[in-house]
């Protein structure tokens, strides 16, 4: 045995045998002896160290814990908070949804029309206030030049069919015009035409107005009926301003649509009339 190894056993030899000392006289002794308070002396910062260390240790090992606890509740929050996100657009929707159903039932209930109802499916990209597309088409009895409406007023007119859909030109598309004449006054030989207004994107101008004519800003303007293609009575617009033509000689007005044409979603197509009083049969401006 080397030297080295002697001396590491007589150093533990000593320690076991202060320790055992210490186990075996310390419960009849109020004090350490000087060796013992030496060798405790010298373990105590190891002893200290050791305990700050399996201390922080364990602190480290329980934050890593409860960061991964967090982040787990965090996820099902968010998860949570979503699908309430998205139960509550539903809900508006739905409550949006049924608003216009309950306006169109009642719309439907109060006209004197045969209506079919419809959804709008897609509109033209490049003409956005003048085309729309419906999911109705002549398998459901859909014609060209039928009448399409909301519980607003008048939207348009069937320009194309389908089996199982139409294309509906809008009021606001410059091929398109109908006879019409103000709510107020009803004046029969005040009869104007109305069609788009490209100058003013999504309204509409009146024009061919007698100069005689009560026209006034604010004034209802509905369907005048003439042609077979419109109801009569159906509201179009409210007048926003009036002034004379070109040449002077004829009144115009300019219209902004009781119908919101950019946010149509529902609307129906006037099959027939259900009373016996039918539109005039002059020819519509086409």
């Amino acid at each position: 045995m080397d030297q080295t190894t002697r001396r590491f056993f007589i150093f533990l030899t000593l320690i076991v045998l202060l320790l055992s000392a210490i186990f075996f006289t310390g419960d009849y002794r109020s004090r350490y002896t000087f060796a013992e308070d030496l060798l405790l002396a010298g373990l105590s910062p190891v002893q200290g160290f050791f305990s700050q260390l399996g201390w922080r240790t364990y602190r480290f090992i329980q934050v890593i814990m409860d960061y991964n606890a967090l982040v787990e509740e965090n996820k099902t929050l968010r998860e949570e908070l979503a699908a309430r996100d998205n139960l509550r657009y539903q809900l508006v929707e739905l409550q949006k949804e049924n608003y216009r159903l309950r306006g169109m039932l009642d719309f439907k209930e109060r006209v004197s029309y045969d209506l079919l109802p419809a959804q709008v499916i897609a509109r033209d990209p490049s003409q956005w206030f003048e085309t729309i597309t419906i999911n109705r088409g002549y398998a459901d009895g859909v014609k060209k030049n039928m009448a399409v409406v909301t519980s607003e007023g008048l939207v348009g007119n069937v320009a194309k069919v389908s089996r199982n859909s139409a294309q509906v030109l809008l009021l606001t598309d410059s091929r398109r015009a109908v006879s019409a004449l103000v709510q107020r006054t009803r004046e029969p030989g005040a009869v104007g035409i109305v069609e788009g207004y490209p100058e003013e994107k999504g309204c509409l101008r009146m024009i061919n107005i007698p100069p005689e004519a009560n026209v006034q800003a604010g004034d209802t303007v509905i369907s005048a009926g003439l042609g077979g293609v419109f109801p009569k009575g159906l509201i179009i617009g409210h007048i926003v301003e009036t002034g004379s033509d070109q040449y002077g000689l004829l009144q115009q007005a300019i219209i902004r649509p009781a119908v919101d044409f950019n946010r149509l979603e529902e609307v129906f197509v006037v099959m027939e009339l259900l009373h016996e009083e039918k539109p005039g049969t002059e020819d519509e401006v086409i």
